[in-house]
């Protein structure tokens, strides 16, 4: 075939004239007015305006402060939002799929929404289709089934047609583009293939779970006390929205969204800084939970940068000898896997034959082949696949042992019916590759072991040379190992992978498949990889990595992408992860503790026909040292222990105690006020310095055990409290304090001790109850 020329520079400009480029659809990106709008005009702050508006009707100026902190979420939730955006759209421009192109006689490499209608592409292996094609040379396997959902490989010859948002699986091929933009096949079925699945997490269900619950309170409890205030008790106006006004703020956690959506957010443009993409926000929380992490060998483990440490020539009936044929061989391959790149890298010389046809190498297969004119057929693969029965001396085996990997050159008589006839293959060379471990791969595997992670090597590769790669990584039992070529049904898969720490010899489908057992076995997992081998166990893995040299596929469809590859920058991800949520889910308990007593308190006073208890800026300085400083304060310890607890049983396991507390007390001091000759105004001066005492008393279980920070931080935040009371007093509209005031607040906490004790005790033996009895 004649040499490929491609469109010329005017035939490009003609069609970009035409709008014949393929600009696909893409989800509208928000402008940064956009994000400023959505956050200022929202349920949560339309409630938080009435309640404002309502105030300042009442002229009760002195209860508005709650304002400042709804604008500060508005302000530093936005200009977060904004700041990830940016940085996301920084890093996707540095991993951007990109596709070959020949153009005037030149192959470029140039971005998918560049290509035009007619353009001449070359596609190779972990290739995303960029558009639709017709093959115009070579062959190749292709994996449609992200968009036909048939999981097994695809044969494309000359003639066919590719299809966009498929991928190519093995070998290469020229093509030329017959659809582009919204006339492409993924863009018609709403682009499908490009799509990763949503991440299920915790952190957000539990918001979203508070968020609407509280919303269907919130009207019909505002209803409620207006009119039992206003009409029943005959209060006045002002009296009456003011405290009102308290219980609604009361209810709605402002400072917990802000909380989980800045730490969020600052560590998706943290870690970007660190050589890492967050394509999932939340899944950094999912990644914080992991139990598993499977890891691949080649280009994770080790550095991905091979070099051939020896060649040998076999003795053979036919007189091949592998500096003869090996260049012809690479020459004429299209495979683009480090493996051949290394081949092709070291067999330079002049290719003496010419390539008659080729079958490209697959995971699957372990194995890559091609006619050569005068030759025959050499085929280049794992030696156990193509002739199990040969045997390897021992200075080899040893080599392999020690981490080598050992390719088998071979002389068949027939392509055409290789597959069948392996055992004919004629042995005429071996081929010795090392690639060099990590420098940084046993220090993260360390920090995995060490923080509760089983680490688990799945490779495609010999089982003796990935057991000794894993040995000198630092794998635990890495040289108890297991040959997967040997496993034929699922329940062989499950049991490998539940018991051997290193599994070679793995296929892609055998990858997905030990992913899906542990998931059965209710274990999260975390996969990285870089090639389309590893793509169908990173689809269904719990979290997704793919190392930032890896092909377009494992990019598009992971949530993180290790730009620069390294382990050490994984570890940052866990421990960045693992930082954020157990701040936000200790944080969290702070927040739900008011929540939880607003609630409940709103319907105690609606059934004892009694004005809420709390005034706005007595709420607001209570939040001040029961939410504001201890929450903040806590975001400054690295704690990176794996999250032992949902949010939402942490907070039950410490707010639900404490708010119970609080509503007996506020009921039972409610109860004895006509007993002990108090006036209303005493009554709530009372609850107001037994919350406090309370709620403190949570923040201490929550910052147990004590060392010297957390300690520190308890003792500020006490002596905060103590010195602003009196600083801030006409604001809180209490009675003066006076010996009879301050003994029934003692006595009140003395009482309150012993149910604090019961109450957490039988809430922390239901959860643990329920913990033993949930399936592990």
């Amino acid at each position: 075939m004649k040499k490929i020329k491609g469109l010329t520079s005017i035939e490009v400009k003609q069609r970009i004239s035409e709008g014949k480029v393929n600009v696909a659809y893409k989800p509208k990106v928000k402008s940064n007015f956009e994000i400023i709008l959505s956050h200022i005009f929202n349920l949560f702050n339309a409630y938080n305006f009435i309640i404002a508006v309502a105030l300042i009707a009442v002229k009760a100026y002195s209860s508005l402060f709650f304002v400042v902190v709804v604008i500060s979420n508005i302000f530093i939730r936005a200009r977060q939002e904004i700041q990830s955006k940016n940085m996301v759209a920084k890093l996707n421009l540095i991993v951007s799929p990109k596709t070959k192109v020949i153009r005037d006689g030149k192959e470029s490499l140039i971005d998918n929404e560049e290509l035009v209608l007619d353009d001449i592409v070359y596609f190779e292996t972990g290739n995303q289709i960029s558009a639709d094609a017709v093959i115009i040379k070579n062959s190749v396997e292709v994996d449609e089934s992200l968009l036909t959902g048939e999981a097994d490989p695809v044969y494309k010859e000359p003639g066919d047609h590719l299809l966009s948002g498929s991928y190519i699986l093995s070998g290469g091929c020229y093509c030329q583009i017959e659809h582009v933009g919204k006339d492409n096949y993924a863009n018609k079925i709403t682009d499908q293939a490009r799509t990763r699945k949503p991440v299920d997490s915790v952190l957000l269900n539990t918001f979203n779970k508070v968020t609407r619950y509280t919303s269907y309170l919130v009207l019909p409890l505002s209803i409620l006390m207006l009119y039992q205030a206003y009409v029943i008790r005959d209060q006045s106006i002002t009296s009456t929205i003011v405290n009102t006004a308290t219980a609604l703020l009361g209810m709605l956690p402002k400072g917990l969204v802000l909380l989980t959506s800045v730490s969020l957010a600052a560590s998706v443009v943290k870690l970007g800084k660190s050589n890492t993409l967050v394509q999932e926000m939340f899944s950094i929380e999912t990644l914080s939970r992991i139990d598993v992490l499977c890891l691949d060998k080649t280009g994770t483990l080790t550095e991905g940068k091979m070099e051939i440490e020896e060649v040998i020539n076999l003795k053979n009936s036919l007189n091949l000898e592998l500096s003869q044929i090996m260049p012809s061989f690479v020459a004429g391959s299209l495979d683009n896997n480090i493996t051949f790149k290394t081949l092709k890298n070291y067999f330079k010389g002049e290719a003496k034959y010419e390539t008659l046809d080729r079958i490209a190498f697959s995971s699957a297969r372990k194995w890559s082949a091609a006619k050569l004119d005068e030759v025959g057929t050499i085929i280049v693969g794992a030696p156990e696949i193509i002739r199990p029965d040969f045997i390897l001396d021992k200075r080899i085996l040893e080599m392999q042992k020690g981490g080598a990997r050992v390719l088998l050159i071979g002389h068949h008589q027939d392509l055409a019916t290789l597959s069948d006839t392996l055992n004919a293959t004629i042995p005429i060379g071996l081929v010795i590759i090392k690639d060099p471990i990590r420098n940084d791969a046993h220090s993260a595997l360390k920090f995995f072991s060490d923080n509760d992670v089983a680490v688990k090597v799945i490779s495609g590769d010999n089982p003796a040379t990935v057991s000794a790669i894993a040995s000198q990584a630092g794998v635990a039992n890495a040289t108890k190992y297991i040959d997967a070529s040997t496993l034929t049904s699922d329940e062989d898969l499950e049991n490998a992978i539940l018991n051997y720490n290193v599994i070679g010899r793995a296929s892609p489908f055998q990858k997905h498949k030990m992913i899906l057992a542990l998931q059965k076995h209710k274990l999260k997992v975390a996969m990285t990889g870089d090639g389309v081998n590893d793509v169908l166990a990173l689809k269904d893995a719990d979290v997704s990595i793919a190392m930032g040299s890896g092909s377009d596929i494992a990019r598009q469809i992971s949530q993180f992408v290790i730009i620069d590859g390294k382990l050490d920058t994984l570890v940052e991800v866990v421990r960045e992860g693992r930082l954020v949520i157990n701040n936000v889910t200790r944080s969290a308990s702070m927040y739900y503790l008011k929540t939880i007593y607003t609630i409940l308190l709103s319907i105690l006073s609606i059934l004892m026909n009694i004005p809420y208890p709390f005034i706005p800026f007595q709420m607001t300085l209570l939040d001040m040292f029961i939410e504001g400083f201890p929450s903040f304060m806590i975001l400054f310890e690295r704690n990176i222990e794996k999250p032992k607890e949902s949010i939402g049983n942490h907070a039950m396991r410490f707010s639900l105690p404490n708010a119970l507390v609080i509503v007996l007390s506020v009921a039972g001091i409610r109860l004895l006020a006509p007993v002990l000759d108090l006036s209303l105004s005493e009554t709530f001066t009372i609850l107001y310095f037994t919350t406090a005492f309370i709620s403190i008393h949570m923040i201490y279980r929550i910052y147990k055990p004590l060392n010297w920070y957390r300690g520190g931080v308890l003792i500020i935040d006490i002596i905060g409290f103590i010195l602003s009371t009196p600083i801030f007093w006409p604001l809180l509209e209490m009675h003066p304090l006076n010996s009879k005031l301050l003994q029934i607040i003692f006595i009140t906490i003395l009482v309150c001790i012993p149910f604090l004790v019961i109450i957490t005790k039988k809430v922390g033996q239901y959860l643990d109850k329920k913990r033993d009895t949930e399936p592990s």
